[in-house]
């Protein structure tokens, strides 16, 4: 199985696979580990249906066998362990014949005939058969009585509605354990692009991103540019996944020396920030915009796509502002299309009102958001007396505020056994004595007065500060996160002129694109 197709598959289907390997049978290993391998990959690919229907024939033959007349699966699969082509050929010599159909080993297939369907098995097929029908025992073990009892002197309809119930079954299964086909089939296709372009998840920049989308795979079909990025995000993020998976499978040892790769270590500091990296992945904090509302929709929106890609937003950051801009710009397009060609002209002849520093400045504004909304929820522990004012307020004050603060702080820590509460109100004592402090917390106090949002108009309850800190984390989360973006946006404006020359550019490129997606050649 590729890399790309082992991500999203749940531990428990990897250790079913895994549990097929190691199934003990009468001498050692049950199962080779290439038929387990090549059912994995049915599986996994959901190319299961060929082989339902042949194992349903062939569970046909073994219950209607005269040799097999108690528990003829249970007998035939597990007792005797009749999965070898040459045990196979022994075990149904003895041509079968019933009301409803025939079977015999010719001289080289078992041949069914069921009225007027005839079917053969090659005998080296029954390693991966035989494969298949444990999984499904494992799967459901009721069904090894169920399929005897539906092929007991059934005719070929009845085999061929087994399979489609076998079918069901896996189908059934694999939705709680591995991707859907068509998120499967794109994850490839892009896999199979990065490769022919020799483009690693490292390697790739903001001008792959856009020649992708210019010039996409044949299929599946690309036309978004939005679908274009997260699909692209969401495979490299689905690689790296992967690799770091195959390195913990692995159990490579940690080193911390300059040479630890060369010598088949991994570094500690590289496994700790891959991790660290892939849990800000994916991070969804539109619980932001509810009750009580930290921030509006509008002030959350603009840094939504940056929380949900982190590393990957500063390793593609021109991507992000293109979609920002041209994908919005995009879907007017889509919309237009529905009324009228006419329409489309129109919208095409119109380019977007927001060009990349304005929504530079979005996110400036929704980063300054989190910082007042953090200093309210100091306010809120200040006023009720929390002493986990104190973490909320270290993250907020002026560096140098911090630093007398701390300092003062070690002092108290050391020379006293005073309780938490007391230290509290010590702290507040000290707040009180500095000019700078005191300001801090008068604006604070007024930011508080002027946030009419749900959830801050009045102070809450002690009982429901909980939810405050929370939202103090996640703020700061955000202010991070936006802020190291909005790092890299400045290295790449050089003298504040880049990012208008790129969205000229831009401009063009896309403009001429969507003439060619729909059909406005005149526009």
């Amino acid at each position: 199985m590729t890399n790309i197709i082992n991500y999203g598959i749940s531990e428990t289907l990897k250790a079913l696979f895994a549990q097929l390997k190691e199934t003990p049978g009468l001498n050692g290993y049950k199962y080779h580990h290439k038929d387990v391998e090549q059912l994995s990959r049915y599986i996994v690919c959901r190319n299961y249906g060929s082989i339902c229907y042949e194992l349903s024939f062939l569970c046909w033959a073994i219950v209607n066998h005269p040799q097999y007349s108690s528990s003829p699966l249970l007998t035939f699969f597990w007792v005797q362990e009749n999965i070898q082509p040459k045990t196979f050929r022994q075990a149904l010599r003895e041509p079968l014949q019933t009301s409803s159909g025939k079977a015999c080993i010719g001289q080289e297939y078992l041949e069914l005939h069921l009225g007027d369907i005839e079917f053969t098995i090659s005998p080296t097929r029954i390693g991966v058969l035989a494969v298949m029908l444990e999984l499904i025992a494992s799967i459901d073990p009721a069904q090894l009585a169920n399929i005897e009892k539906q092929l007991v002197d059934a005719n070929g309809q009845a085999v061929k509605k087994l399979s489609s119930e076998l079918q069901k079954l896996i189908y059934a299964y694999l939705k709680e354990h591995i991707p859907e086909a068509s998120t499967q089939e794109r994850f490839r296709s892009i896999s199979g692009w990065l490769k022919r372009h020799k483009l690693t998840t490292q390697t790739i920049c903001d001008q792959d991103v856009l020649n992708f989308w210019l010039n996409p795979p044949a299929q599946p079909s690309y036309i978004k540019y939005s679908t274009v990025l997260d699909d692209l995000l969401d495979a490299i993020h689905a690689i790296e996944v992967v690799e770091n998976s195959f390195h913990a499978d692995h159990a490579l040892s940690l080193g911390n020396q300059s040479n630890s790769s060369e010598q088949g270590e991994i570094n500690a500091d590289w496994v700790h920030h891959s991790v660290f990296e892939q849990v800000e992945n994916n991070t969804d904090l539109s619980w932001l915009c509810q009750s009580p509302k930290f921030l509006t929709l509008a002030q959350y929106h603009p840094m939504s796509a940056i929380l949900s890609h982190g590393k990957l937003a500063r390793q593609l950051p021109l991507s992000f502002l293109r979609l920002s801009i041209f994908g919005g710009w995009q879907s007017v397009l889509i919309q237009a299309k529905r009324k009228s060609p006419q329409e489309v002209t129109d919208k095409l002849q119109h380019p977007p009102n927001r060009q990349y520093q304005d929504y530079v400045a979005e996110l400036n504004d929704s980063e300054l958001q989190c910082k007042y909304v953090q200093q309210v929820i100091a306010h809120i522990f200040y006023s009720l007396n929390s002493p986990l004012f104190i973490g909320i307020m270290l993250k907020q004050m002026p560096t140098d505020l911090q630093q007398a603060m701390k300092i003062w702080m070690r002092a108290q820590l050391a020379n006293t056994t005073q309780p938490e509460t007391s230290l509290f109100l010590h702290i507040r004592q000290w707040l009180s004595e500095h000019p700078k402090a005191q300001f801090w917390l008068d604006e604070a106090a007024n930011l508080f007065k002027n946030n009419n949002k749900d959830g801050f108009k009045t102070l809450p309850a002690i009982t429901d500060l909980d939810i405050y800190q929370d939202g103090s984390d996640a703020l700061d989360h955000c202010h991070e996160l936006v802020a190291r973006y909005l790092l890299v946006i400045a290295k790449l404006n050089h003298k504040n002129t880049q990012l208008a020359e790129i969205y000229r550019s831009d401009l063009c490129i896309y403009s001429n694109r969507f003439k060619q997606i729909y059909g406005a050649s005149h526009a």
